[in-house]
């Protein structure tokens, strides 16, 4: 009898836990910017409430996210995302979001993709 109910407690606890992990959504999308400016401005824009980690890679612009998926879509980050004014692979922002950010962050500007050493702009409407 103490042998069924410690494998039927055993049984319980992984039910739980494997439910409180399906929550858990790990991926990671492209995000256009060029400096550490933007790296904060896209990690900032990115932590919605569920969002529990956020990194964004100047160099790779993968931005890394762990969320909750009951608590926040992906969807809703990307829109986070171009609100603050930046691109995402298949979500583009519009001109007036994309106007608001600073000067020195102007990614889809040649000679500033070109002063930090990138070539064309990563996400455009022809590569979503």
């Amino acid at each position: 009898m103490k042998k069924f109910i410690l494998t039927l407690l055993a049984v319980v606890a992984m039910t739980f836990s494997s439910a409180a992990q399906s929550k858990i959504t790990e991926t990671s999308i492209e995000v256009d910017g060029l400096c550490g400016m933007c790296k904060k401005r896209i990690e900032n824009a990115a932590y919605l409430p569920g969002v529990k980690k956020v990194n964004w890679d100047v160099e790779t612009h993968q931005l890394n996210l762990v969320f909750r998926n009951d608590k926040v879509s992906k969807e809703e980050i990307i829109a986070s995302i171009n609100d603050a004014g930046h691109d995402v692979k298949g979500s583009i922002a519009t001109d007036e979001q994309y106007a608001n950010i600073h000067g020195c962050c102007r990614f889809r500007d040649p000679s500033q993709r070109a002063s930090h050493g990138l070539g064309e702009a990563l996400c455009t409407e022809d590569k979503k």
